[in-house]
């Protein structure tokens, strides 16, 4: 029986992910809770560590007297190695949970670049001999805050997703099911859970909304992959995200990412947030 407060390390403490599950477990008084980034930026009532995934000595100082690791790999060419340095480092200290980020429909042998990749990373924490815990969840409600944004605000959203409908996630309601299952580890060993919202939704229809809250017109071009591809070339992105990210824009034009689970309302006891309160209260972003 552990006679102390179990140290949680939480990973990308200043996402959008990581600042909720940091704000979540900040009030808990059964766990001491740290704060992991890059930098070790200070993150409100907690305390920070520097955490650069991509050097192994990095990883093991962060890990040191940790008991339970949250862990998101950023989305970046050394992904598999970042995960791994992670893993190793928590091996060779001692940690005794890992709850990893991952992604709906991870799979090591997916012929789908960006399943393949998170499915690669799954398997590295899956054969650490380390009991976990794998969230998948589906596209965040928060890629209209963050990646679509000044399109949205400039009123045209170019997209190759085609009608393919997305049940987004809002990356808080993935934050409160990492947060019970770091407080409860046990209960959920060796589970892997697909996180969507509550509806699938179009492009089209996710954008009417936002439409409806601003009070003006945001108009939707559909474009080809080709054309998406270069777009995120142009932007610098490197290549094997250009694939990842072109990969799941593929299967959501396809229609493959469209199932709405129950695991959010079941864990959580409450649904996933809607859409549309989403929209009403991140009204201002667009404006």
């Amino acid at each position: 029986m552990m006679n102390h407060r179990p140290n949680i390390l939480i990973t990308g403490a200043t996402g959008n992910i990581g600042r909720a599950l940091v704000a979540q477990l900040a009030q808990m008084a059964s766990v001491q809770v740290l704060a992991a980034s890059p930098k070790g930026q200070p993150v409100a009532g907690v305390s920070s560590r520097a955490l650069n995934l991509l050097d192994a000595t990095s990883a093991q100082a962060a890990m040191q007297g940790i008991d339970r690791l949250f862990l998101l790999t950023p989305a970046h060419p050394e992904m598999e190695a970042m995960t791994a340095h992670a893993v190793q480092a928590a091996q060779a200290a001692g940690v005794r949970h890992i709850v990893r980020v991952s992604g709906a429909g991870a799979e090591p042998a997916s012929d789908i670049a960006i399943a393949r990749l998170q499915g690669r990373c799954d398997q590295i924490v899956i054969d650490s001999g380390l009991t976990y815990t794998l969230l998948r969840p589906k596209n965040f409600m928060q890629n209209f805050t963050t990646f679509l944004r000044d399109m949205i605000r400039a009123g045209t959203v170019y997209s190759s997703q085609g009608d393919g409908r997305v049940p987004f996630i809002d990356a808080r309601d993935i934050a409160a099911v990492a947060a019970k299952v770091l407080i409860e580890p046990a209960a959920h060993s060796g589970q892997a859970y697909t996180l969507t919202g509550p509806e699938a939704l179009t492009h089209a229809k996710a954008l009417a909304e936002i439409e409806q809250a601003i009070g003006r017109k945001v108009s939707l071009v559909p474009i080809s992959e080709d054309q998406a591809i270069e777009g995120m070339r142009q932007m610098g992105m490197p290549e094997p995200m250009v694939q990842a990210m072109s990969s799941l824009n593929r299967v959501i034009a396809a229609g493959w990412v469209a199932e709405v689970t129950d695991d959010v309302p079941r864990l959580l006891g409450r649904p996933a947030t809607r859409w549309a309160d989403f929209v009403a209260e991140h009204r201002n972003v667009w404006r």
